[in-house]
């Protein structure tokens, strides 16, 4: 297993190196559950930041040092300022650090370029299905939230229209769903 403090220290330490100013980091850890993404950077209310790293990325032989820095160093541009987003100043740092150091720091990678397998995702993707009356716009969800619980009371985002009606999927043996349960408004 790959020590994530001296791989982070390591990161923040040739980041530091290029004149690059990271934001506070209130703390680090490791993502035991994710599955489709290799990391997190998460903005919070007093602006410093919490950055997950998967699990995965430090258990796997398969996956090299090298692969897992690039995964902690896009986390940690993430806290620079304005570059919460793949753009701008951020996409402006990943390119310096890839020059100078040889990474392949970008947006999405994919599993191979790590050395692994994509996650496959499971048949039963999605659990509820709501459709807009007004405009027929289509939103899916995987698991449940405040706006699964309380469609009835959220506008489309397309028309305004608040008329959704909501199927739930129990189960996906193919690529068309069983619907169960619909509820119209």
């Amino acid at each position: 297993m790959k020590d994530l403090d001296y791989l982070r220290e390591q990161c923040i330490s040739e980041v530091a190196g290029l004149g690059i100013a990271l934001g506070r980091i209130a703390s680090w850890s490791v993502n035991k559950r994710a599955k489709t993404r290799w990391g997190l950077c998460r903005l919070k209310r007093d602006g410093s930041y919490e950055i997950e790293i998967a699990e995965r990325l430090l258990v796997d032989d398969r996956i090299s040092e090298k692969a897992c820095k690039e995964t902690i160093i896009h986390e940690l541009l993430h806290t620079c300022k304005g570059c919460m987003r793949h753009t701008g100043k951020w996409k402006q740092y990943a390119e310096l650090m890839n020059r100078t150091y040889g990474y392949n720091i970008k947006r999405v990678t994919e599993g191979c370029e790590k050395g692994v397998e994509n996650h496959k995702v499971s048949e039963m993707a999605v659990k509820y299905v709501f459709t807009c009356g007004g405009c027929g716009a289509t939103i899916y969800r995987k698991r449940d939230s405040k706006f699964t619980r309380n469609y009835r009371h959220y506008g489309c985002a397309k028309c305004g229209a608040v008329a959704w009606s909501r199927k739930l999927i129990r189960n996906c043996t193919s690529e068309v769903a069983s619907y169960i349960i619909t509820d119209k408004q």
